[in-house]
């Protein structure tokens, strides 16, 4: 199969935040048009000898199966990325940056040298997700990709609400809606959707991100009633603070209120999130699963 990239990607606002209170990565928004031509999916070269290259395919009933994850350039998505690879199933990699996926799929073809597939665009973009319409061979949809911005909501402009709206929560809602038809007529599949603690327990500086997550546990919950006939399981993961690129960057100050407020007194890992969406992949009767993966920061 050969995947098409989008012809263009359209220029969106640069989106930057500060805030400590998100949990998990993001993408900062510096995206220019560009042109982009077909994307090969042919084999590269086995790797499995090359020293550089860590980890290596175990037995698991990922073995053979195809993942759709969004998202895949960096932190949460790259980490679920890796793990399903390593257990043997083959990943259509979602982000923005062709450059950045080209690198994650190299990666990926060091555990067994199997061929990944790399798609460049916006998934908050209607016409993106045409490109799949007619596929029907993905086995498990995980909704990773997402946008931040740190403000209070009455300083918050427009196009920044809708930009984060669109990103996290349309995007998660059009991508189960194309998928998720190829899944329902195969009578089998799995989507596992990337949320946030702030979903539940909100946050001051961070609304338009706090609405976008806690829609995507509300949709969810709703599609997971809605499939589960079809032997679709929709699920989602709730990550608290995570060590990701953002969290580096958080002030000292920050960073210490919030290991203070953790139960367990440390943030988690982006391989810990990975965890959970192995097991929401390969358990057969999970359906309209809410995980928290927090160290206990929500029960305080």
């Amino acid at each position: 199969m050969r995947i098409f990239c989008p012809r263009t990607v359209r220029q969106l606002p640069k989106i930057v935040s500060s805030c400590p209170h998100s949990p998990h990565t993001f993408l900062r928004i510096r995206a220019k048009p560009q042109h982009y031509r077909p994307v090969s999916t042919s084999a590269s070269t086995n790797l499995n000898s090359d020293p550089i290259c860590k980890g290596k395919v175990g037995a698991s009933s990922l073995a053979g199966k195809k993942c759709l994850v969004t998202g895949a350039s960096r932190g949460i998505g790259k980490a679920i990325a890796e793990r399903f690879a390593k257990q043997g199933a083959r990943c259509v990699l979602v982000g923005r940056s062709h450059a950045t996926l080209e690198g994650v799929r190299g990666e990926l073809e060091c555990f067994d040298g199997k061929s990944h597939d790399i798609v460049v665009g916006d998934v908050g973009d209607a016409k993106f997700w045409e490109g799949f319409r007619r596929v029907r061979d993905i086995d498990i949809l995980v909704n990773a990709a997402g946008v931040t911005h740190h403000s209070p909501c009455v300083l918050t402009s427009e196009n920044v609400i809708e930009e984060v709206l669109r990103t996290n929560l349309l995007g998660t809602m059009l991508g189960c809606r194309t998928v998720g038809k190829g899944m329902m007529a195969n009578r089998d599949g799995c989507i596992i959707n990337v949320a946030s603690l702030l979903g539940l327990k909100g946050g001051r500086g961070s609304a338009a991100y706090v609405a976008s997550k806690a829609g995507v546990i509300g949709f969810t919950r709703a599609l997971a009633a809605e499939l589960g006939e079809k032997q679709v399981r929709v699920n989602v993961i709730l990550p608290g603070y995570i060590e990701t690129d953002m969290t580096a960057g958080m002030a000292p100050e920050a960073r210490s209120a919030a290991l203070n407020a953790i139960p367990l007194k440390h943030f988690g890992q982006a391989s810990d999130i990975a965890d959970a969406a192995e097991f929401l992949a390969t358990n057969k009767y999970a359906n309209n699963c809410v995980l928290n993966l927090d160290g206990g920061l929500s029960a305080t």
